[in-house]
């Protein structure tokens, strides 16, 4: 179930990173407002709901989880941390302004920047999954 979570939610992360988050600063000002807002009531679960499970997820597949190195759960716990604080302290607070106050063109250019170490920490959890799933069925 990991293994499936977390790439579901690496093939999201990549297609935020290089359609979904450029595509925003396509977007006119007068249609901004809504298409932002038509875009955040769609996401939660599609989006929302797998991404904050597979950054929190870390923790009890370290405790409850198959037997594998050490190393794997910390540095999966660490990734996910990393993704959890650029979700929270970065993309929040970015989404929250661009539905706010409209198109920003620096607000789009800093979204899609900070949105960098989330996406390659992501794609370490996968990297991860894959060692993990490995180790699990040895």
């Amino acid at each position: 179930m990991w293994v499936a979570l977390v790439f579901w939610v690496l093939g999201q992360i990549w297609f935020c990173q290089i359609v979904v988050y450029p595509v925003f600063a396509k977007v006119g000002e007068a249609d901004y407002v809504a298409y932002h807002r038509f875009y955040s009531r769609r996401i939660a679960l599609p989006v929302i709901l797998p991404g904050f499970a597979s950054l929190l997820a870390p923790i009890p597949l370290a405790l409850w989880g198959p037997p594998v190195p050490g190393w794997m759960s910390a540095a999966n716990i660490a990734a996910g941390a990393v993704g959890l604080a650029v979700t929270v302290l970065l993309a929040i607070p970015r989404h929250n302004r661009l539905e706010r106050t409209g198109r920003d063109a620096a607000v789009i250019a800093e979204l899609v920047r900070s949105n960098w170490p989330r996406t390659l920490s992501i794609t370490v959890q996968a990297g991860i999954a894959l060692g993990m799933l490995s180790q699990a069925t040895r």
